[in-house]
């Protein structure tokens, strides 16, 4: 009895964890849209951990950004980002480096519900964007008891775990790796395809080439089949050919300038 009780509350978590993961899939998938540099989601569904009432909190997701990113948008040694909490909502924090501030100590909250819509989400953090200091509210709101009615939770997640494609994934993390991906191919095929562009001269050392060629090298076979991984493998090939023959071949040896042309 016991035991079916433990694998019963199992798989709540793992319900949780699941149904989190899509919502944090969704809004990196808005955030994306709007052209911002998402580096990864995460999600936490056990809900009856007591190690959490410190922050008076249970389940929680987050999505993180680029640290360049978070460098250049919030100041120099800055951990910053968007976390969802299942008591109180979204937060935006920023924890400068050497404060000793805790990332709750450093949340500005959004409001507006505990699972508002990615476009509100979106929202939200453009604030932060041009204010950190002052988007939203430092006053926390509450929802939601911890440790509580896990299933009525669940079924308020439920509405954004509706991925549609050639195969429904229940795996949250590999959505989320497959839209950022398109995202990001899309990206890269928006920029080859621009219209008058110039052929710029620079100067690489031959390791620094051969690291670029290496890290389109992994992002081929990271990334999943479509757009990104193909232009990956295209640009590591035109570099490779130039590297060789020089920069008068740049019409000769420009496949990846030419797939994204088809592309458009």
């Amino acid at each position: 009895m016991a035991d079916d009780q433990e694998d019963a509350q199992q798989q709540v978590r793992d319900d949780l964890e699941s149904a989190i993961g899509h919502y944090m899939a969704v809004v990196a998938s808005r955030l994306l849209d709007e052209g911002l540099p998402v580096a990864a989601i995460s999600a936490y569904g056990a809900y009856d951990d007591e190690s959490q009432d410190d922050f008076g909190a249970d389940v929680e997701g987050s999505v993180e950004f680029t640290g360049g990113f978070c460098r250049a948008s919030f100041g120099g040694g800055r951990d910053a980002g968007l976390l969802w909490c299942g008591v109180s909502g979204w937060c935006f924090f920023r924890i400068p480096e050497g404060s000793g501030q805790s990332l709750h100590e450093s949340a500005r909250w959004m409001g507006g519900g505990l699972t508002p819509e990615p476009g509100r989400v979106a929202a939200f953090f453009s604030e932060a964007r041009l204010d950190p200091d002052f988007a939203g509210s430092e006053d926390r709101p509450f929802y939601r008891t911890s440790h509580t009615e896990p299933e009525e939770l669940l079924e308020r997640l439920a509405v954004f775990d509706t991925y549609e494609g050639a195969e429904r994934f229940r795996d949250h993390e590999r959505r989320f790796a497959r839209r950022r991906a398109d995202a990001y191919g899309k990206r890269v095929v928006s920029a080859l395809a621009a219209p008058e562009q110039e052929v710029v001269e620079m100067v690489f050392r031959s390791g620094e080439l051969h690291a670029l060629r290496t890290l389109l090298e992994y992002a081929e076979g990271a990334a999943p089949q479509g757009d990104a991984r193909e232009l990956a493998r295209r640009l590591a090939s035109d570099l490779s050919l130039r590297a060789r023959h020089g920069w008068k071949d740049v019409d000769e040896h420009c496949a990846a300038f030419v797939y994204a042309n088809e592309r458009r």
